[in-house]
């Protein structure tokens, strides 16, 4: 004893400070006998209590804890009230009182029978719930805390727990265990240096803060080659289990949310463990105008937590044992610590639907990992290195919240993560920080920097973003709307970057869309599995989109409004800049005034053009990966008119009126109504439309109903076929077999417009562009002034005028039409409309492909003097080439194989050779295509006949034919003569066959 205490004047005192110490020596039991009968009397009677009467007088009168006589004769149960009640009272006990509290405690830390209050409440309890609990280190405290909401534990001894509790926050030596396993590691590690007592003034708990060091310290342990004990670790855990188990612990933060606990969670039971604290995180995320905690409450909240965190260990947190401990247990690593547990959980939700509660739960610490990178130890541990080199920040060291905005070393992480050299972020920050980014796109509140550069935006167009509007697509809406001339309804600059970098995440890999990917999820699982496992080589939005026919609700809407804010810059679509980026520089760096080329269907057209033009030898060619590319993204755009502003610009009146979009649910048909209505809308409309129908033609890999009515045909017959060749190929196989009735309904939707305008026969416009210009000259001029109207074959009739003259490639193409027009009179735009009445008067219930047939046979019927000009037509072009007339070719095969097999077909040769054999021989010809030649001679003097109605010039001719009546050779005459007449009578009257002129196209 005098060893212990030599030197020192107060000896009892003395031995009670080392009473510890004694105890655990080996020698001295009769002395350690005397202490502990002395200690309990020492605690007993704050008068034996060195400097309390003194320190802690004015306190005790200050918090009403009774009154201290200095007479001796007070009873020990009302002295053990008076200090029970300064304890409970600590945070507001002077800090010279307090000091002689803690340090009372100390000494009584190991024996609970030396906190005479805390005895004397809890003996009972002891005896029932603690038995086993030895008297020494502190076990019958940690035992008793971990029974303070148990209905057994009386409520006499649960408030002297939660005192005892209190005291221990102020000094972690209170608590033996904390005490013994953490005490070397505070020392070692400088915890108990001045410079981490910043916020004791602030009312922080004096214990917290120490351990707050320590768990820094050990996050840290990588780069610091240092770490704590585990042990050490233990104890903190049980200490921050004790801390998030119950309010009362947490003075300052009751007096800041009283006023929100008693509105928001008064139907939490009090004896809860965990409740309020709990019910308090989940409302921090929320508008205080939508149910959600005052500014006061919510930092008080948002303080404890990153004081205490809760998020590293999810045994912390009983609300989230409660509401997720099904998903952790099935699919998380239960002994996983370090935020790996809420890591799973963050994860999991991607891939399921989590119950509302533990939604609630996950979403509320995501919004606390969102403000502070030290709760979140996956990104910590992967980021803390990038975040000293690239953010400037020791995160060793402790934040200073006046300083630094809520989520700055994870907003400036993000903004550098598109940087390049040295500026680049690491392959290990990369992954979690592309996770973090994900998990705060479910709400614009989980992203402090968006709320940072868009507070304003927010404000004026996003009222209540807090609450459980889709405050990302509000935000989205106003980007996509960035035209408009008012700039009151335009987003900041911040804003508008803020969400651009967002964009450019999402097009690097659409995972990185958290709404996308919770509203996708079963579409995804159902259609796009494979896509989704590969993370590296799978394009995920392009599944979604060649599947977008069958998404609905919101999976439909998040993957149009990524298509949509894709026009807003080629840059955010990763498909494109991968196969274009060189393409893009090398011919679409700017406009023709010089100004960068930024939207995406500007940078298209412009790269389509060049892929149309003819090479610049001096400069690359665009790729054929280029041309894949621009090929898929025009189907896309011609799968949908909301990805084509330009023809939704042209067309809004027409989109009210005639072909209004809310009447589709297939978007691919608004423009196949546009098609079929052309008569009827505006010029402005008329003209993109016929854009398009252009582009189509010219790549019928890029007409989405063609793709899709006609896949299995194109599949099977023309797969190795591309641009126009490609519509010929299923022009030419529509009636074979596997060709279904809406693949050839499309086919002849396609070739009406074809017939109808050369220029959407690109095989004709191309063969004929000469002669187009040598005999039709006069009819362009007409489209383009108006006085003949366009869409009605005039250019493909000219050149029918002139089959006898133009090329033998223009011919061919020609010899195409006919033969396909014979088959369906339909495709002769001219024809079907001046013989509708003839049509239905003599051929009515004829098949389309005998009808050109039937009115050849009626001529003499024919009432219309435009369709007789018509038939008449048809009967000079069946007699210029016999393939044009089925039924005397099927009469005739084998005559014309053996008699005429070396006749080129096409200017009346084969039917020449017919009727020479037949001259020179009457039995040269078998019956039947005698007596088929035979009618056809007779259709053409019938031709004739009608023909010289019209005309005076046919009257000179008239002697002519009757002279060769009694000729044996008048069959071959009366055929060169007919054809010879019936050209000439054509020709006459090509230039007044139309009528009632409309406005001209400016396409053609």
């Amino acid at each position: 004893m005098a060893k212990v205490c030599a030197g020192r004047t107060d000896e009892m005192e003395c031995l009670l400070e080392k009473r510890q110490e004694i105890e655990s020596s080996e020698d001295g039991s009769l002395c350690k006998r005397y202490l502990k009968s002395m200690a309990t009397v020492f605690f007993s009677d704050y008068h034996l209590i060195s400097g309390f009467v003194d320190k802690c007088s004015a306190d005790v009168r200050k918090l009403n804890c009774g009154v201290i006589s200095p007479a001796l004769d007070e009873t020990t149960t009302s002295q053990v009230a008076v200090i029970s009640c300064l304890e409970r009272k600590i945070k507001r006990v002077s800090e010279e009182c307090k000091s002689v509290l803690t340090k009372k405690e100390e000494e009584s830390a190991d024996s609970f029978k030396l906190d005479r209050s805390l005895y004397q409440a809890c003996r009972n309890d002891r005896d029932t719930l603690c038995r086993d609990a030895p008297d020494n280190a502190g076990e019958v405290y940690t035992c008793l805390g971990r029974f303070k909401f148990d209905k057994r534990l009386s409520s006499n001894c649960r408030r002297e727990v939660v005192r005892r509790q209190l005291m221990t926050l102020e000094d972690y030596k209170i608590d033996y265990g904390l005490m013994r396993s953490c005490g070397e590691d505070l020392v070692t590690q400088h915890c108990l240096e001045p410079r981490t007592s910043r916020r004791l003034q602030e009312g922080f708990m004096r214990t917290v803060l120490l351990m707050q060091c320590l768990t820094e310290i050990d996050d840290m342990a990588d780069r610091r080659r240092v770490s704590v004990s585990e042990q050490c670790m233990i104890e903190i855990s049980r200490v921050k289990r004790m801390i998030m188990g119950d309010i009362e612990l947490s003075p300052q933060l009751g007096v800041d949310c009283h006023d929100d606990v008693a509105r928001h969670c008064s139907t939490v039971p009090a004896n809860t463990e965990g409740g309020i604290i709990n019910c308090l995180i989940a409302l921090v995320p929320k508008d205080p105008q939508n149910g959600g905690l005052q500014p006061q409450c919510r930092a008080a909240v948002e303080e404890f937590v990153e004081t205490v965190d809760p998020i590293s260990d999810y045994k912390l947190n009983y609300a989230l044992m409660g509401n997720c401990g099904e998903y952790i247990e099935d699919n998380c690593r239960m002994e996983e610590g370090e935020g790996e547990v809420m890591k799973c959980l963050i994860d999991l939700e991607m891939e399921q639907e989590l119950n509302i509660e533990c939604h609630q739960q996950v979403l509320s610490y995501k919004y606390f990992m969102s403000r502070s990178i030290k709760l979140d130890k996956p990104l910590l541990a992967a980021c803390q290195d990038d975040a000293v080199k690239l953010c400037k920040s020791d995160l060793a060291e402790e934040e200073n919240p006046e300083n630094k905005p809520h989520g700055a070393v994870v907003s400036c992480l993000y903004h550098h993560i598109f940087s390049e050299g040295n500026e680049k972020l690491s392959a290990k920050c990369m992954p979690e920080l592309k996770r973090t980014i994900i998990s705060q796109g479910e709400s614009v509140n989980l992203s402090p920097s968006v709320v940072s550069s868009c507070a304003q935006d927010l404000v004026d167009f996003c009222p209540g973003f807090e609450s459980d509007k889709d405050d990302w697509g509000c935000l989205q809406e106003k980007m996509l709307n960035r035209d408009t001339p008012n700039d009151d309804d335009k987003l900041t600059p911040e804003c508008e970057e803020e969400l651009e970098r967002h964009a450019r995440l999402v097009s690097v890999d659409v995972r990185n869309d958290y709404r996308l990917m919770k509203a996708c999820r079963e579409p995804i699982r159902a259609k796009c599995n494979a896509e989704f496992r590969d993370k590296y080589h799978g394009n995920l939005l392009g599944c979604l989109e060649r599947n977008k026919d069958t998404l609905r609700g919101s999976c439909l809407k998040h993957v149009k409004d990524l298509q949509l804010v894709a026009l807003l810059d080629f840059k955010f679509n990763r498909d494109f800049v991968s196969a274009c980026s060189g393409a893009v520089q090398t011919y679409c760096k700017s406009d023709d005034r010089g100004r960068p080329l930024k939207r995406k269907q500007d940078v298209m057209y412009c790269l389509r053009t060049h892929v149309n033009n003819k090479p610049d030898r001096a400069r690359e060619p665009v790729s054929d990966e280029c041309r894949d590319q621009l090929r898929a993204e025009f189907l896309k755009q011609m799968a949908d008119l909301d990805l084509d502003p330009q023809l939704l610009t042209a067309c809004a009146a027409d989109l009210k009126r005639t072909c209004r979009l809310d009447q589709f649910e297939d978007k691919m048909q608004v423009m196949e109504c546009l098609r079929k209505n052309e008569n009827e809308l505006t010029t402005s409309c008329k003209n993109k439309v016929f854009e398009r129908e252009l582009q189509q033609a010219e790549d019928p890999g890029i007409d989405p109903v063609l793709q899709k009515t006609c896949s299995a045909a194109i599949s099977r017959y023309c797969s190795s076929e591309q641009g126009e060749s490609l519509m010929q190929c299923l022009e030419a196989n529509k009636h074979r077999s596997g060709v279904t009735h809406e693949c050839r309904t499309t086919i002849r939707v396609r070739m009406l417009k074809e017939h109808a305008n050369y220029q959407l026969n690109i095989g004709l416009k191309k063969a004929c562009k000469p002669d187009i210009k040598k005999y039709c000259k006069s009819v362009l001029q007409g489209i383009k002034d108006g006085s003949i109207p366009d869409g009605r074959g005039a250019v493909i009739s000219c050149l029918k005028d002139n089959l006898d003259k133009v090329s033998v490639d223009c011919e061919d193409s020609l010899t195409t039409i006919l033969e396909q027009e014979v088959m369906d009179y339909k495709l002769d735009p001219m024809l079907s409309k001046d013989c509708q009445a003839d049509i239905e008067k003599s051929c009515s219930g004829v098949e389309d492909d005998q009808v050109e047939a039937c009115l050849r046979d009626h001529i003499m019927d024919i009432e219309s003097d435009d369709c007789t000009k018509q038939v008449v037509r048809l009967i000079t072009e069946v007699h210029g080439d016999v393939h044009l007339d089925p039924l005397l070719m099927r009469a005739c095969q084998q005559d014309i194989g053996y008699l005429c097999g070396r006749i080129l077909p096409g200017k009346g040769q084969i039917i020449e050779c017919l009727q020479s054999n037949l001259n020179r021989d009457k039995n040269a010809l078998s019956p039947t295509c005698n007596s088929m030649l035979q009618n056809r001679v007779q259709m053409w003097s019938n031709a004739y006949k009608r023909a010289k109605q019209y005309d005076s010039a046919l009257e000179m001719v008239d002697d002519i034919y009757r002279s060769i009546e009694s000729s044996k050779y008048k069959h071959e005459l009366l055929a060169y003569l007919g054809f010879s007449i019936v050209m000439l009578v054509l020709l006459s009257f090509c230039g007044g066959r139309c009528s009632k002129p409309k406005p001209a196209s400016k396409l053609y």
